[in-house]
């Protein structure tokens, strides 16, 4: 049965303030984003969400994840509109080291980044600054 139109105002109005950095208290996860990570300059495949939890955290979450394995590779969130050919401006947030070429593996995301700005993931090889995958996040 199709949703009413009051419910989809509220359903909207709830997807918005759960991407601004106060989320409201709710009683189960709650996936923001999703988008499909697709190799750069490393072959890559998996699944990026972004997850808002009840404690009001948010985390990103690698499923079914895979990426050739580079020496230091960094987990970044950068502006959608960021260039795809490899070169990536100061403008990005760092979650972290990757934690493993393979597998499910979760990210905290800082309340003070903002979502509806860094909606794209790269996986940055350090030594040869080079972007080997990225994933375009967009609403679930």
């Amino acid at each position: 049965m199709p949703r009413s139109r009051p419910a989809l105002l509220a359903t909207a109005a709830t997807a918005v303030a759960l991407l601004s950095a106060a989320p409201p208290a709710m009683a189960a996860n709650v996936e923001l984003l999703r988008g499909t990570v697709r190799p750069a300059s490393h072959d890559a495949r998996g699944v990026a969400t972004v997850v808002a939890r009840p404690d009001g955290s948010r985390t990103l979450n690698l499923r079914r994840f895979r990426i050739d394995p580079g020496p230091v590779v960094r987990v970044w969130l950068v502006p959608k509109s960021a260039r795809s050919d490899g070169r990536i401006d100061d403008d990005y947030k760092d979650l972290g080291r990757l934690k493993g070429s393979k597998g499910n593996q979760s990210y905290r995301i800082p309340k003070s980044i903002d979502l509806r700005r860094y909606s794209s993931v790269v996986f940055w090889c350090v030594p040869f600054t080079s972007n080997l995958a990225r994933a375009d996040l967009g609403r679930s």
